[in-house]
């Protein structure tokens, strides 16, 4: 079996290897086919594609892109998209902003509870590209407030954390729309994570392509369950490692969570049959 993994970070976003050594890394793993779904930008696609050209491995058009869900933050894969949509353009440029506004009010509430932070310092972390908490929480490692990113979170930056910040976020059918209009699909990401059943009712109401049924939280109770609900409900499955890079996070999953690459090559298939049913 060829393998795929198609949830997969790099320094576009919040991971730690460039988008080419992400590349040399899955195909060091055995992946055949990648998708390169930074949050809530494309930009390390180029790279990593003329990259996979040179070492054998396929890499989709992929992005996860915040939304907003009754008040929630929902993640949602954007995949096989029209990289020169202008729409989808704007929205990933009207994501930065949020982001940049999100961490900087972020940092304004650790300087309130006596850390010693400055925004510009996450600035040079993250060097251009659209901020995370994990650049908060690396800047927090570096200047040794704490020890490791996953305290970082858990002390300061989790939802229920003293600095956290909940930013506003376009609502999930309108991401959605977006993706489909860019001739993409929209896969659910981690439901195991973060849903109940009747917010999967809800997302099955959308116009939603997918759902990631393969992931790290998933144990195979989890991975059965989704797999059904997606028969059901006439969804696209699709999975991955959610690799950042980060010895003490997700880089033993690397080539170990993944699928089939024939379900890489099915996506594929409805994102060029939507492509050519909006311009027909």
């Amino acid at each position: 079996m060829q393998k795929a993994d198609l949830h997969i970070h790099s320094t576009a976003s919040d991971g730690k290897h460039a988008p080419a050594e992400v590349v040399k890394r899955a195909s060091a793993r055995g992946l055949s086919v990648i998708a390169l779904t930074d949050h809530d930008t494309y930009s390390g696609y180029f790279e990593a594609r003329a990259a996979g050209v040179d070492a054998g491995v396929h890499v989709i058009a992929g992005a996860e892109i915040t939304s907003d869900y009754k008040g929630r933050e929902c993640h949602i894969l954007a995949y096989g998209f029209d990289v020169g949509n202008a729409d989808l353009k704007k929205l990933l440029l009207d994501q930065k902003f949020r982001r940049i506004n999100r961490a900087r009010i972020m940092v304004e509430n650790l300087i309130k509870l006596g850390v010693d932070i400055e925004f510009n310092d996450v600035e040079k972390i993250a060097m251009n590209v659209p901020i995370s908490r994990n650049h908060i929480a690396g800047l927090l490692v570096e200047k040794k407030i704490v020890n490791n990113v996953k305290a970082a979170f858990n002390k300061y930056l989790s939802n229920e954390g003293p600095a956290y910040y909940k930013s506003e976020y376009h609502s999930v059918e309108d991401v959605i729309g977006i993706i489909g209009g860019a001739g993409g699909m929209s896969v659910l990401a981690h439901p195991g994570l973060l849903y109940v059943d009747e917010d999967l009712d809800y997302f099955a109401r959308t116009k939603l392509d997918g759902i990631e049924t393969i992931h790290p939280s998933h144990n195979f109770d989890l991975q059965r369950k989704y797999e059904e609900f997606a028969k059901i409900n006439d969804l696209i499955t699709t999975g991955g490692s959610d690799y950042h890079g980060f010895k003490d996070a997700d880089d033993q999953y690397l080539g170990v969570v993944c699928i089939d690459a024939k379900k890489a090559d099915r996506l594929e298939a409805f994102c060029r049959e939507r492509k050519e049913n909006i311009t027909s």
